[in-house]
């Protein structure tokens, strides 16, 4: 892996990547796939660097068997896939020349993405696999998870020709293996294994041949579309029977087997509850039908057997964009929730264990209802009504969790009880989306979800209910658009004025709001929400930290001013450094290109401001100096307010490391203001020595000797010299070997 570093920490890369990278495929196309690409690929280095991106990349979709998933590579990996599935997503040429230009890429992470575009997109790119094909894809460990999937999910699709290709592949197989004596072993394990995701999906000659294979070398390993699979916990999470073998059993048969099943205590690492429901999630996956005749089985049967089939329900919809029945599944859901051992189960077991329970299922049901009411892919909007009523029940039968969380977004998330509340609040989306799509009446979502939320919110205000009042918070500008004029009555009470947890709770939760509306600036600002966030103690950062990034963003769009007598403007009097540090940061992403942009005037009208608050405060502030520094990204004229500003900031560019922005921006500069710009280098050498970056510093210091200030150019590398610096030596020499040089006038005197 290369050392190269982005801008943005993967986190913020994340947060802009997350809910582009798709859009940018569908309107950019080739163009934003390139992009990305390439900038994984400077991130991976060579792509010789690449051969073991199965160890921290192990599947290409989002996979709980995922290392790293937070680290910049990771992300990229995400957006490039996004990008290329909304570039593939309707059938073009440009789309095939997308899957192509992946799956002949030198980087085995971006031909695996090719791979994984092509098995989720196989009606519009699928002919691009078939061209692009290689042998070394259906042996090579590093190919194997896409190349499943891509078999398991496009396999019904594929035509006589490719089918005859497929097999032509698998038979053909010779592995390079190290024990020559099991050559033939492992060779056709290895077929048996490639047959797998094909198995039972239609083709008798394929079947046979697997069945074949299993009598004569056994059944496939757990977890076959990983060739190492690790687990985390306890051991022992082993399945007693492959996910194969339930597919193959008769109703009766699968029934009487599961029933029957007792995990053996005595034996550690041996086969569990939890194995075998993984077993069933898979088997649901990988079957025909997903398991359509035989999801109301599962009805009467214990905890983990229903967890294992509504994940696989869930993992088959979202993950493998396959087709379930949504109506055999609901009517299950229905029973489950309705039955009284439901609610007894919830109050009498703990939510933490290992093995599946009822815990568990209610999180499954709400995870698989929030994978239904997706914009791009949903479940018919005449179940809606049968989703509300089965989340209400839960609800009304899952236990509130009281009390104040230090993360109570996290809970929020991972709770049952949270799920559920997050999935109640998308489906109340897809909801209102339909309405206004058939031009219906607007109320009529919130007739069916608003007396939910009143009760939940008449908890939350008492400071009772934790979750939802996170929920609040993350949720607020959603619950405008279900019902505006009920938010707006309420946003004292969801942002409570009376309970100092439930308030935290929501908080937190307003940390993750994405994007700045007038009304809820406004709110914010009237009920003291905004000052109260931002001045609080025991709030995690990203707290203040997004309530000033609303704060300066209300500030260039003109809802707020630096002499309103505002936030804004009691933080610049206060001259509180942590904060006006972070708004420098903001304002400094904002960043565009080299010419001055709509808000270059109101960012340098506020470092002024802050730079005259210092002066007439006469206050030591070093490190938030060093974040004005950054700012001088967006200086384009050195007028002296501009000049003398950056000469107090200087000198402390590196206090907080911003040196380096402080120096590119100056040899930006220099050509067309040498003298202030020599001025404002040497106010810098005064608290440190510029070095980083090489070039930009050696780029300044010439370009003031080509604009005519080549004394102060000398100068400058003298100083360098006196401190021990060779940065400048060579740069030094050049320029008294141009003044020695003869003018081409004194060359063709007589």
């Amino acid at each position: 892996m290369s050392d190269r570093a982005g801008v943005l920490d993967s986190y913020h890369l994340g947060e802009v990547l997350k809910t582009s990278a798709r859009k940018l495929g569908e309107r950019c196309g080739a163009s934003a796939v390139d992009m990305l690409a390439r900038r994984l690929a400077e991130y991976i280095g060579s792509a010789e660097d690449d051969k073991y991106s199965y160890i921290w990349r192990s599947a290409i979709e989002d996979h709980e068997q995922g290392a790293h998933k937070e680290d910049a590579r990771a992300i990229l990996v995400d957006a490039v896939r996004d990008a290329a599935l909304g570039a593939t997503s309707t059938s073009s040429p440009a789309a095939l020349a997308v899957a192509k230009s992946l799956l002949q890429s030198p980087y085995p992470t971006l031909t695996r993405v090719g791979i994984h575009v092509c098995g989720e997109h196989y009606g519009t790119v699928g002919a691009a696999f078939w061209e692009c094909a290689k042998v070394c894809w259906f042996v090579d460990v590093l190919y194997w998870h896409e190349l499943y999937w891509l078999i398991c999910k496009a396999f019904p699709r594929f035509s006589a020709a490719q089918r005859a290709q497929y097999l032509h592949f698998v038979e053909n197989i010779k592995g390079d293996w190290a024990d020559e004596s099991r050559q033939e072993e492992w060779n056709e394990a290895h077929k048996r294994d490639l047959l797998h995701p094909a198995f039972g999906l239609g083709d008798a000659e394929i079947d046979e041949k697997y069945k074949a294979l299993v009598n004569r070398w056994g059944h496939v390993r757990d977890h076959p579309d990983f060739h190492t699979y690790s687990s985390s916990g306890w051991v022992g999470e082993r399945s007693p029977v492959a996910s194969d073998a339930l597919v193959s059993m008769s109703d009766d048969e699968l029934v009487a087997y599961l029933k029957s099943f007792v995990p053996d205590g005595r034996n550690w690492g041996g086969p569990t509850y939890r194995g075998l429901a993984s077993s069933i999630s898979a088997a649901v996956r990988a079957s025909e039908d997903g398991f359509e005749r035989r999801i109301g089985l599962f009805a009467d049967l214990a905890r983990p057997y229903q967890h294992g089939l509504l994940r696989g329900l869930k993992e088959r919809w979202s993950g493998d964009r396959r087709d379930i029945d949504w109506s055999a599944t609901l009517s299950l859901v229905q029973t489950i929730v309705s039955s009284p051992n439901f609610r007894v189960d919830l109050a009498a077991e703990k939510a933490e264990g290992w093995e599946p329970s009822v815990h568990w299922v209610v999180s499954d049901i709400a995870e698989l209802l929030k994978s239904g009411t997706e914009t791009d892919r949903h479940l018919p909007s005449a179940l809606h009504l049968s989703c509300l009523q089965i989340l209400s029940l839960v609800l009304d039968a899952t236990p509130i969790e009281t009390g104040e969380s230090d993360d109570a977004v996290s809970h929020a998330i991972n709770s049952p009880r949270g799920r559920t509340l997050e999935a109640l609040i998308h489906l109340a989306l897809a909801m209102q989306r339909e309405v206004i799509a058939g031009n219906l009446d607007s109320g009529e979502t919130w007739l069916a979800v608003g007396p939910v939320f009143d009760a939940e919110l008449a908890t939350s205000e008492s400071g009772l209910n934790a979750d939802f009042a996170a929920m609040a918070g993350m949720y607020c500008a959603n619950f405008h658009y279900l019902n505006a004029e009920w938010t707006e009555a309420n946003f004292d009470r969801l942002f409570s004025s009376t309970s100092e947890a439930a308030w935290k709770c929501a908080a937190q939760g307003f940390a993750y709001q994405r994007h700045l509306y007038d009304w809820l600036f406004r709110r914010l600002v009237t009920g003291g929400h905004l000052r109260r966030m931002v001045y609080s103690e025991g709030l995690p950062d990203q707290v203040a930290e997004r309530a000033l990034q609303f704060l300066g963003l209300a500030y260039l769009e003109g809802m707020e001013s630096l002499d309103g007598g505002g936030l804004l403007s009691e933080l610049v009097a206060e001259l509180r450094v942590k904060d006006l540090s972070q708004l420098c940061w903001f304002f400094w992403t904002l960043r565009g290109e080299s010419e001055p942009s709509a808000r270059t005037p109101k960012i340098l009208a506020f470092w002024m401001k802050v730079a005259e608050q210092v002066r007439e405060n006469r206050a030591d502030v070093p490190e938030l100096q060093s974040a004005l520094s950054q700012l001088a990204v967006f200086v384009h004229e050195l007028t002296p307010a501009a000049v003398e500003a950056l000469v107090d900031a200087a000198p402390h560019a590196q206090v907080r490391h911003h040196g380096y922005v402080l120096v590119q921006n100056l040899a930006r500069l220099a050509s067309q203001y040498p003298k202030e710009v020599a001025t404002i280098f040497r106010a810098a050498m005064s608290g440190f020595l510029p070095d980083y970056r090489k070039e930009d510093v050696i780029g300044c210091v010439n370009r003031l000797a080509e604009a005519g200030e080549i004394e102060e150019a000398e100068g400058i590398c003298n100083a360098y010299a006196d401190r021990g610096s060779t940065l400048l030596k060579e740069t030094y020499v050049a320029l008294r070997a141009r003044q020695r040089a003869p003018s081409r006038r004194d060359q063709f005197a007589p």
